[in-house]
């Protein structure tokens, strides 16, 4: 019983530890929300949003009011002149205690006690300690306009955002394909391998039964070692294609990865090629690039409002309440508290015209800022114009890269025939090889262009290859 049961724990051992190192299968969507979730470039620019965030609250310090407390204990040396006002009523309460009448010379002896005790040098400490607070009662727009520029920057940051990770959704989309159709070409390398060592096999034999020519068996090997070349370059296009994916999807470079060919986006697959006029109006009203290029535009406008408004007085109330004591060899007070509370006003009459050549910055930028816009906008049409005839293009060229495989693929077949039923000739069985070779892999290329035309399309209409979640959320 004891065998069985440590025979059964060491067959589950080596079970999993082969399902472990079974490579992880992922599609094209995985790849794009792994990117799109735990990248660094999604780390960073999820830190510029939390920073924008942070902007806002500051502003907001702005209307709230600022309380600060001290506390202090200071030992000096000199005078005591200034705290004298405590120790008089002291001792003129304890002579009144220890006599009915007092003296012209006892009188004139307690003053010149009193002025010495307070007048010769002697150490001493101070205790202070008080509560102060100001708040702003009415800055003329001032703290308001600049909250709402704050606002505006904030919600600036996140459509930038969001247009990043749209652009981030492509990029990720063009390394899966660059990973697959490296691997294909690996795949497809090991193929022609393949095939030339058959050829050669072929043609060694016949050589050697002596119906053969040494040349052409020169020839074949030639080309296998020329093949194996050609493999390992692409053996290791695939090696540096896969970390930089794994890389892209925040993952270990080194993790065993295995794509899935089937692409199966519902986004790609239910689109549908809309007209130009279309499309460029869902890019104007969905393209985040184009309304972070407007709320700068606008709060840069507010920001020159803010510096005009700094000609205009603010008001703010302030108070404070403190209490202090002094202590000394010969001279002790008890805590005596102050406080004060007003209002005050501050007008800036004169600057030397600082603050309204900061304002004509601001509202030159924002011109600048609605230049670009437009600029933007005859762009993104020259895009959408260029995408929606690179889609057309990548049907034909799909359809094209169809025919040519499936005649590259019968004619090698029956060249191949040929040359081993002796009817053949070698060069046009080479021939034949290498194009059956090119078409297999322009036929990979061609089904990426087409799915990739598309995926382009969307982006340049400002719409998402994959919906998330995170976008929703920065987008608040």
């Amino acid at each position: 019983m004891k065998k069985q049961i440590k025979s059964a724990v060491i067959s589950c051992s080596i079970f999993l530890s082969a399902m472990q190192a079974l490579p992880d299968t992922i599609g094209l969507e995985q790849v794009i929300r792994e990117a799109c979730t735990n990248s660094d470039s999604v780390k960073m620019m999820n830190e510029t949003v939390k920073k924008s965030a942070q902007s806002v609250r500051e502003q907001w310090s702005a209307a709230l009011p600022k309380i600060s407390s001290s506390a202090g204990a200071i030992e000096k040396y000199g005078s005591l002149l200034s705290s004298s006002s405590g120790s008089s009523s002291s001792s003129g309460s304890s002579h009144s205690e220890n006599t009915n009448y007092v003296t012209q010379e006892q009188v004139q002896a307690a003053i010149q006690n009193l002025v010495s005790m307070l007048t010769d040098p002697q150490a001493y400490t101070i205790y202070s300690t008080g509560i102060s607070f100001s708040q702003p009662i009415y800055t003329f727009g001032k703290v308001a306009t600049a909250l709402k520029v704050a606002k505006q920057y904030d919600k600036s940051v996140k459509f930038n955002y969001r247009r990043n990770i749209q652009n981030l959704q492509l990029a990720a989309f063009d390394l899966f394909f660059h990973t697959l159709i490296a691997d294909k070409s690996a795949v497809i390398s090991e193929h022609a391998l393949a095939r030339k060592k058959e050829l050669s096999s072929f043609l060694e034999r016949n050589f050697e039964l002596g119906s053969g020519n040494k040349a052409q068996v020169l020839s074949t090997r030639a080309d296998m070692a020329s093949q194996s070349a050609s493999l390992l370059i692409a053996e290791r296009d695939v090696g540096t294609a896969r970390m930089s994916l794994n890389m892209l999807m925040g993952r270990p470079i080194t993790d065993s990865i295995e794509l899935d060919t089937i692409i199966n986006l519902g986004s790609i697959r239910n689109f549908d090629i809309p007209d130009v006029e279309l499309a460029v109006e869902s890019a104007c009203n969905n393209r985040m690039d184009l309304k972070t290029l407007k709320l700068m535009a606008e709060s840069n406008r507010n920001g020159a409002k803010i510096y005009k408004a700094m000609y205009l007085p603010s008001i703010a109330a302030s108070g404070s309440l403190g209490y202090s004591k002094v202590e000394s060899d010969s001279y002790n007070t008890d805590w005596t508290g102050s406080w004060m509370l007003g209002l005050g006003l501050s007008w800036t009459l004169f600057d030397g015209f600082a603050n309204s050549a900061k304002a004509a910055q601001y509202v030159s930028d924002a011109n600048k800022m609605d230049l670009a816009y437009h600029t933007l906008t005859n762009l993104i049409e020259i895009e959408i114009r260029s995408d929606i005839k690179d889609c057309s293009a990548a049907d034909s060229n799909y359809v094209a890269s169809q025919v040519m495989f499936n005649a590259a693929k019968e004619s090698y077949e029956l060249t191949n025939s040929n040359f081993k039923q002796g009817s053949g000739q070698f060069a046009d069985l080479q021939l034949s090889d290498e194009t059956l070779r090119q078409a297999e892999l322009g036929l990979v290329n061609a089904k990426y262009r087409q799915i990739r035309s598309r995926a382009a399309l969307m982006i340049a209409m400002g719409q998402d290859i994959v919906q998330l979640n995170s976008e929703k959320d920065n987008s608040k």
